[in-house]
Formats: C-alpha cells, sequence, structure tokens
C-alpha cells in the first residue's frame, strides 16, 4: 500500500502524513491550521500566511492563543476525538463568553476536501442523532468508569493480607468536671402538620442519582446544540457560494 504524500506547510516544511488542514478567510484574514499527533497534540496556527502560535499537548481540546506580540485578535479551539484525530477547528473572540467555553459558538474553519475530518463533518450532519447518541455515551462513560475503577481498587485494597500493627496501650486521662450551665428553658412552638405527598417512584430516582444523571443530559444538550451549530455554518457558507461571496464570514 502506497504511503499518503506529506502535507505541505506554509513555511516550507512538510507536515506529517497524518495532518489535518482546515483553511478559512474571515475578516480578511486567511487562517491556516495544521494539527495532528495521536498521542501528543501538536498544533500549527497561520494567519495571512505568518505563523503566529504553536501548541503541544495530550489534552483532546487544545486552547491556542497567538504568540505575544501578535496582532491576531480572536482564539483558536482545535478538538481531537478520544482515539486521537483531529475533528475540528473554531475560532473564537478574544474575550470567550459562555457559548464558546461550552463549544456552542465561534466560526469553524473548513477542512480540507477528502480528509478524515471532512469525512466526520459529513458524518455529524448526515446523522445527527447518532452523533448525540454518542456524544451522550462518552458522557455516560466518563461518569461510569471511574465509579467502576474506585470500586475495583476499594475491593483490591481489601482483599490485600494488610499486616497487623501493635498499638501501645495509652493511659486513660480523666476529664476535668466543668460547670454546668443552666440553660433557659423555651417555649414549645407547635408546628402546623404538613401533608405528605407521595412521589412516583422515578422521581425519586430521579433525586437519588442526581450528580449522576445531569452530566448524561448535559452532553446530550450539548451534542445537539453542536450539531445545530454546524448546519447553520454549513448552510451560510452554502448561500454565499451560491452567491459568490468569500466563504467563512461571521463573528465568532
Amino acid at each position: 500500500m502506497r504511503a499518503a504524500a506529506p502535507v505541505p506547510s506554509v513555511d516550507g516544511m512538510s507536515e506529517p502524513s497524518d495532518a489535518q488542514v482546515w483553511e478559512l478567510t474571515h475578516e480578511g484574514r486567511h487562517h491556516r491550521v495544521v494539527a495532528h499527533g495521536s498521542v501528543t497534540h501538536r498544533v500549527r496556527w497561520w494567519v495571512d500566511d505568518t505563523l503566529v502560535a504553536t501548541r503541544s499537548t495530550v489534552d483532546d481540546t487544545v486552547r491556542v492563543t497567538p504568540d505575544d506580540g501578535s496582532e491576531v485578535e480572536t482564539r483558536l479551539v482545535v478538538r481531537f476525538s478520544a482515539l486521537g484525530s483531529p475533528r475540528s477547528a473554531t475560532l473564537h473572540q478574544a474575550g470567550a463568553d459562555l457559548r464558546s467555553l461550552t463549544g456552542l459558538g465561534g466560526v469553524d474553519l473548513v477542512p480540507e476536501p477528502g480528509s478524515r475530518a471532512a469525512a466526520h463533518e459529513d458524518r455529524v450532519l448526515a446523522h445527527p442523532t447518532r452523533f448525540a447518541l454518542v456524544a451522550t455515551l462518552g458522557g455516560v462513560a466518563k461518569v461510569v468508569v471511574p465509579i467502576v475503577l474506585s470500586l475495583l481498587v476499594v475491593r483490591f485494597a481489601v482483599s490485600l493480607p494488610w499486616p497487623s500493627i501493635p498499638l501501645p496501650d495509652l493511659p486513660d486521662v480523666p476529664w476535668p468536671d466543668l460547670p454546668a450551665i443552666p440553660w433557659p428553658d423555651l417555649p414549645d412552638v407547635p408546628l402546623p402538620d404538613v401533608p405528605v405527598v407521595p412521589v412516583p417512584g422515578w422521581v425519586e430516582w430521579l433525586l437519588g442519582h442526581v450528580k449522576y444523571v445531569w452530566p448524561v443530559v448535559l452532553a446530550f444538550v450539548l451534542a445537539r446544540g453542536e450539531v445545530k451549530r454546524r448546519r447553520e455554518q454549513a448552510e451560510r457558507r452554502r448561500e454565499q457560494a451560491e452567491d459568490g461571496g468569500a466563504s467563512g464570514t461571521g463573528t465568532p
């Protein structure tokens, strides 16, 4: 099988063959992002053919700010999958609002045609419900897996034959007699009888497991919001292409 050709870079260097490239002309400036690495995620960001930032991290969400002295006022967020594949690159304003922090805002860069990120984008737009369910299952795994691992560690620790350590006998120290405090007698206040309202079983279960349920619900809501945002931007780019305008305009 023939190996993939290296990805050409703006500065003349060759990126690895598994590098993912995004490009976008936004507010009169051309952005180019190259990301690769399955374990250590490496991101390089050019604006108008000038390298403004590089970043290397093991985090799945890579937040990149321009180097000191750069006149770029936007910020970049590159997201990788749990298996280390670059998924998306999004521009945000310098002052990130709540939508940017939750991943629902910003302007997406366009992935290179035929790339894995472009194929992933097509699958998300074509099957939004499946994408939301997969994201929700990921939220469930983040909650359940640590709990299961903690239980296994506790069970393993309890089953170990720990040596008994003899403790010395400490002498009994008598406590000093303290004077009694004459507290005043308070009158009894009769409280009204509050009728007990029966709660449905599913509500009682939900209240008892709310700390496990809310990450799952949040993951589903964020996933649906992400699909809506991507659809709106794809529709906007399609309309601009039909009108002959430059793609990628918008407000991050």
